[in-house]
């Protein structure tokens, strides 16, 4: 875990990273409006369509999602599994139907969404909280890693770059290149 937090050292303008020594947590932040601030703006602006034109509009800013990606070892498939949970500035948690339209990438959403009988994001328990969590389904990660990894000999903190890359994408986790070379 030390090797990986010194390689991710330049993402600290993008999110912050702690490590406890068994789980990595990731904390990244989205500036987009919530679905109930959009709607109130939406209302706001109907309404002030008849007002004087010169009148001073004051506009709330708009809150930031906050996404908090864990990564754990899975005892039963043995690589790294990435929980997430992501709620408003304001408010509690959201569902899947909102994890599908801010974090998912619509270019995967279709492909995550006919994985398996439930699709390649599923919701849990947190091994470690033990609070409800979403996390990308670990299925099917040990064999693409072995395609990708046994190939060459990588360092755990090479290891987890790589796996990130692979699984974070579909969650709007983006390692930049930079890290790679």
């Amino acid at each position: 875990m030390k090797v990986f937090i010194l390689f991710t050292q330049p993402l600290n303008h993008i999110w912050s990273l702690v490590s406890d020594g068994t789980s990595l947590r990731i904390t990244k932040w989205v500036d987009i409006p919530s679905p109930r601030e959009s709607s109130a703006l939406e209302d706001l602006e109907e309404s002030q369509e008849d007002e004087d034109p010169e009148a001073l509009v004051r506009v709330k800013p708009q809150p930031s999602l906050q996404i908090d990606y864990d990564i754990l070892l899975s005892p039963t498939y043995q690589v790294p599994v990435l929980y997430f949970g992501l709620r408003w500035h304001n408010h509690g948690p959201l569902g899947l139907d909102e994890v599908y339209q801010y974090v998912v990438p619509e270019r995967y959403r279709q492909e995550l969404k006919s994985v398996g009988v439930m699709g390649g994001i599923s919701m849990g328990y947190h091994p470690d909280s033990g609070a409800p969590a979403f996390f990308v389904h670990p299925c099917n990660t040990a064999d693409a890693m072995a395609n990708i990894a046994d190939a060459q000999s990588v360092t755990p903190g090479s290891y987890l770059l790589i796996w990130l890359g692979l699984v974070g994408h579909c969650v709007n986790l983006h390692v930049p290149r930079e890290l790679f070379a």
